[in-house]
């Protein structure tokens, strides 16, 4: 399967993740608005605030992902420290 097939099927995956219950909220919020751009075919930055030195200390374990790590590599901008992922 070529790199251009794999970014085009839908694939369903799981993601377990442990984190602080107060933060669960901001985090399930960002990825409902993720979803709604999604469905409207809007296009936004959204923004998650990980603060390192405080509490968000989430734990995150991927199942069932078949697609080569390398993949989460493209469309990855840094900018001092802040990283942006665009599927582009």
């Amino acid at each position: 399967m070529s790199d251009d097939q794999i970014k085009t099927k839908d694939v369903t995956f799981t993601i377990n993740c442990t984190m602080r219950e107060r933060w669960i909220p901001h985090f399930l919020g960002m990825l409902r608005y993720m979803e709604q751009l999604g469905n409207l075919g809007g296009s936004r930055k959204i923004t998650f605030y990980s603060d390192g030195d405080g509490d968000f200390r989430p734990k995150f374990f991927v199942d069932d992902v078949p697609i080569k790590e390398t993949i989460y590599k493209d469309g990855i901008m840094d900018n001092n420290g802040n990283k942006y992922f665009d599927a582009f």
